[in-house]
């Protein structure tokens, strides 16, 4: 299954499916290739009261980037959109300031 930074995909988790937002790849990745990084989608409101860091997403929904967690891949079940590219510069430099890194 193919995924990359900024997609947006449905997760399995136990009996439910959640939307998830990628962010492996660019920044950050772990020693094993079947897992892959994603933030935290939540209602807008509820993102925005609880951090700095969030992505709108539309639909009254947004992505809280300093919210990750590791699943695997196998869980990713179906692509539900994409970060429009103006967007993915914001979710860089939210990552870059959450894990210290530098360009």
């Amino acid at each position: 299954m193919s995924h990359r930074f900024g997609e947006l995909w449905t997760v399995q988790l136990g009996d439910r499916e959640e939307v998830r937002l990628i962010v492996t790849g660019d920044f950050y990745h772990t020693l094993y290739g079947d897992n892959v990084l994603t933030a935290f989608v939540v209602e807008a409101d509820m993102a925005h009261a609880l951090t700095a860091f969030v992505v709108d997403l539309g639909a009254g929904r947004a992505a809280m980037v300093d919210r990750i967690s590791t699943v695997a891949a196998s869980r990713l079940k179906d692509k539900v959109g994409d970060l429009p590219e103006t967007q993915l510069a914001a979710v860089r430099g939210m990552l870059a300031t959450i894990f210290g890194l530098t360009g």
